[in-house]
């Protein structure tokens, strides 16, 4: 069904899949290496469900898989990136792919980490507007072990990351704690003066969410 020539069928497949993942993944594990390669080749925005469905299976699938994904990512990165910047993308696709690109970036921080200046202006301006969930907490988890990773990366996009992290409403604690870990370490690094001219750029608004939910 997954390689069936109607879109119809193969959204409806995927949605499957991502069901049975969370439902039983036992069932589907053993077929990975059959089924990455295939939802890498329907990442193809031009047919907006079936992407959108193939995307959000993902995400699913190496929520469970953890490190074993690792074998798969260049089956799918490269093109989350690509419908990630591409102009006109729908809200839903894009908050689908940012949210799948963070599960990546949480199993595989050391291999999805070098690629974040690709991404995390566009990953930031997605996921800023949707609710507090558990799908916002694990992307977000893997934001921060990828900036970990690799804190130069976003470092010219670092205001859209501050942006994003302010849209919490209530965040866990343990997420809190990694955010303004990065946040104090970004800015123990610049230096007071530097960090004072950085915030300056920021609306008042976000200078002081930030101010009053990290204590920065």
């Amino acid at each position: 069904c997954m390689q069936d020539a109607l879109p119809e069928v193969r959204q409806s497949s995927f949605a499957l899949l991502g069901d049975l993942t969370k439902a039983c993944f036992q069932h589907v594990h053993p077929f990975m290496s059959e089924f990455f390669p295939i939802l890498g080749q329907n990442l193809n925005p031009d047919y907006i469900s079936v992407c959108n469905n193939a995307t959000w299976a993902i995400g699913e699938i190496c929520m469970k898989l953890g490190e074993e994904t690792r074998q798969f990512i260049h089956l799918v990165l490269k093109e989350l990136i690509v419908i990630i910047n591409r102009p006109n993308t729908p809200k839903t696709l894009l908050e689908n792919t940012a949210i799948t690109i963070g599960r990546l970036g949480y199993v595989c921080p050391v291999e999805v980490a070098p690629y974040l200046p690709e991404f995390v202006r566009q990953w930031c301006t997605s996921l800023r507007h949707i609710r507090d969930n558990d799908e916002k907490d694990s992307a977000f988890r893997g934001m921060c072990h990828m900036i970990t990773v690799n804190p130069a990366g976003v470092v010219p996009d670092f205001i859209f990351f501050c942006d994003a992290i302010a849209s919490w409403v209530n965040p866990p604690q343990d997420l809190h704690q990694m955010i303004q870990k990065i946040l104090h370490g970004f800015k123990t690094q610049v230096g007071e003066e530097n960090w004072r001219r950085f915030v300056d750029q920021f609306p008042p608004t976000l200078s002081e969410r930030l101010v009053a939910m990290y204590s920065i």
